[in-house]
Parts: structure tokens; C-alpha cells; sequence
């Protein structure tokens, strides 16, 4: 029996970064661009950070005549340079509940194979991994920097996980906390376990088609079972 593959998103799922990601990356904006409050009118959650850029950049009028690839780049080398220091200074991230014990769980337990798809750039999600000290289990997968769309992204991911070999859908589960995290569990024909620890109600998530909606991660044996199940 093929191992089943877990894909976690990180913030608001994994990890509460304090705010740390969109201060560096509007900071990153104005050392650019001049301009403060970029994103004050662009929508985060669930996005990936392609889209959130794009957007930020299309709102200012700066894309005119300009690749966005070529602005993708240098504007991730400025984020990525102003996240860790913005990461030390905020305070109030933290781990959400249950999160190390569930990822021990499936890393040593039962042998699942473990990933991400997460909206951040690989860069800077390894960053915050890194911080709150939660990249042990966790190497690979679907980022913001390999697709705008997310489900794009989720398609990635698992093709780098399963490495080859082939991926039962109904052996997938997807990780997140918004409506878009299942919707691109849906797009890939991946099961979505939704997690009610960012701004998304229980019941938006069971709306959306979540498989299975948890209040978090924290009853680390329910959770195994369900996504051995």
C-alpha cells in the first residue's frame, strides 16, 4: 500500500508568523517603490504570494511596460532580505496547536510522506519554518513561486512528493485553513482536512467541501486516523 501523502499549508495552519510576512513584503514594497501601505487593499489569505504581488503592483500602476517576472525577482530578493530580521522583531507568532506533535506523529509513526503548499515563496516559507523551528519534517512541496493560481500549486507539490511514483488521490489530504485550500484539494481530486485556526469560520470551510473541518491540530491521534483512514 502506497504511503499517503500530507500537504500542509503553513500560515494560520501551521504557523502564526505575528504579522511578520506582510510587513516585510510591505516594506520590501516601499524600499522599492516608494509607496507605503501597498497592500492595504490586496487580499492575503489563501492567496499565494504571486498573485498578492501581482495585484500590489497592478494596484500602484507599476507594472506598465514591465515583465512581472523580472519585478517577481527583485522584489522577492528585498522581502527575503527584510523577513528574518522582521520575523525576530514581532511579537506574538507562535506554532499552532498540535502542529509538532502531529508532524512527529506522521514522520515516525506511519512513514507518511510529508510536504507543503503554501502560497508563501519557497524562500520565505523556509524562513519561517525555520524560526518557529518546524522544518525538521518538512522539505519540499508546492510554493508561491511555482504557480499564481493554487491548485497549480498543489499539482506540483504532489508530483515532488510522490517522486515518481504514482499518487491515489484518494491518498492525498490537503492541510489548510481556507476556502481555497480545499478548493484546490478539489482541483487535484485530493481530500482537504480544514482547520479552523485562521480567519475562515468552521462553517464556511464545510461549505467550501472540506472532507473533514477540525477546530485545529491538537487531538494528534484523531487527526493520524483520519488521514490513515
Amino acid at each position: 500500500m502506497t504511503s499517503p501523502i500530507v500537504l500542509f499549508d503553513v500560515d494560520a495552519t501551521l504557523l502564526y508568523s505575528g504579522g511578520a510576512g506582510s510587513l516585510a513584503m510591505g516594506r520590501a514594497f516601499t524600499r522599492l517603490y516608494g509607496v507605503d501601505d501597498a497592500f492595504a487593499r490586496v487580499e492575503f489569505t489563501g492567496r499565494t504570494d504571486w498573485s498578492i504581488l501581482r495585484d500590489a503592483l497592478r494596484e500602484h500602476g507599476l507594472l506598465d511596460g514591465k515583465p512581472f517576472e523580472q519585478e517577481m525577482a527583485r522584489f522577492l530578493d528585498t522581502y527575503l532580505a527584510l523577513l528574518e530580521p522582521t520575523l525576530r522583531q514581532v511579537v506574538g507568532g507562535r506554532v499552532m496547536p498540535g502542529v509538532p506533535e502531529l508532524l512527529a506523529a506522521l514522520s515516525e509513526g506511519v512513514g507518511a510522506r510529508l510536504g507543503l503548499a503554501t502560497g508563501n515563496f519557497r524562500k520565505a516559507c523556509f524562513l519561517k519554518l525555520r524560526h518557529f523551528q518546524l522544518d525538521a519534517h518538512l522539505r519540499e512541496g508546492g510554493f508561491g513561486d511555482d504557480a499564481e493560481d493554487r491548485g497549480e500549486l498543489v499539482r506540483v507539490a504532489i508530483e515532488r512528493i510522490a517522486n515518481g511514483t504514482p499518487a491515489d488521490p484518494d491518498g492525498v489530504w490537503i492541510i489548510g485553513d481556507t476556502v481555497l485550500d480545499v478548493a484546490a484539494a478539489r482541483a487535484n481530486n485530493a481530500r482537504a482536512l480544514a482547520v479552523a485556526t485562521g480567519s475562515t469560520p468552521p462553517e464556511a470551510l464545510r461549505a467550501a467541501g472540506a472532507d473533514v473541518v477540525v477546530d485545529d491540530l491538537s487531538d494528534t491521534e484523531a487527526v493520524v486516523r483520519v488521514l490513515l483512514g
